[in-house]
């Protein structure tokens, strides 16, 4: 199909576990450069020891996983679905990977010392299901466990950088020309040509983004059994590789 039309995040990474390039599954464009220093600061703030348990909810193209292999005893990538499940067992066969949703992990109670869950809660539909996520985080973790929730943002991104979010291709066309110009409009007209005619998609995502501001996410988490030890605005690189603080996002350290 050259228009491809979904509205939900599990069908999204469905799709990016389609690509031969498992970092696809990280939804960070071509910027390995990127997921790589995030990860990276993740490590550094969790503080790994080889005795540790590692847990990665939404795991994405299992680098954070890579990175940590042989300063752990072990890891565990968990994926949405059994497509990037696949994908990454065979990428990385030194870890273990799971697909289930984040609201009903299927391990033991107090499995991890460490867990991550870094830009993925906010793809969770509704409240319900992030309390779900975070009840199950600190069923998971360990007592004095360290728990990493990230990217949480606080406003809706799509609504800020005016991005489309619909499942009209006209709807798209009208909005990239209104907000874009007309080159973009253009250049998307010769891209949905070669959509017709070739192997190429297009891909129109509805879905929306589960937002809280600092309080509410706080709140939700230590109401779930988490205790907040910091939080802070996350930080990206941009392609010069200069550090950039987020005005929209944050980071958050738990413990129980």
């Amino acid at each position: 199909m050259p228009v491809v039309r979904i509205d939900n995040y599990l069908d999204a990474y469905r799709l990016r576990a389609q690509s031969a390039d498992p970092h696809v599954m990280a939804a960070r464009g071509d910027r390995k450069d990127l997921t790589e220093f995030v990860n990276r600061r993740i490590l550094d703030a969790i503080k790994i020891v080889p005795e540790d348990i590692l847990l990665d909810i939404g795991c994405g193209d299992g680098c954070l996983l890579n990175m940590a292999a042989g300063r752990i005893a072990k890891g565990i990538g968990m994926t949405a679905s059994e497509d990037e499940r696949l994908k990454l067992q065979s990428a990385f066969p030194h870890s273990s990977f799971i697909a289930a949703p984040a609201q009903a992990i299927p391990l033991p109670d107090c499995s991890a010392s460490k867990v991550v869950c870094n830009a993925m809660l906010l793809y969770l539909p509704t409240d319900e299901d992030v309390y779900a996520a975070f009840r199950e985080m600190a069923r998971v973790a360990r007592p004095g466990a360290t728990i990493w929730v990230g990217e949480i943002p606080q406003i809706d991104e799509y609504a800020h950088y005016e991005m489309y979010r619909g499942a009209s291709m006209l709807g798209f066309l009208w909005h990239l020309l209104r907000h874009n110009g007309i080159r973009a409009f253009l250049g998307m007209i010769r891209r949905w040509a070669k959509a017709i005619f070739g192997k190429e998609q297009i891909i129109l995502n509805s879905a929306g983004l589960f937002i809280a501001k600092p309080e509410k996410l706080i709140a939700m988490a230590e109401n779930s059994g988490l205790l907040l030890q910091t939080y802070f605005r996350h930080k990206d690189i941009d392609e010069k590789g200069k550090i950039e603080e987020s005005e929209l996002r944050y980071d958050y350290i738990f413990t129980l």
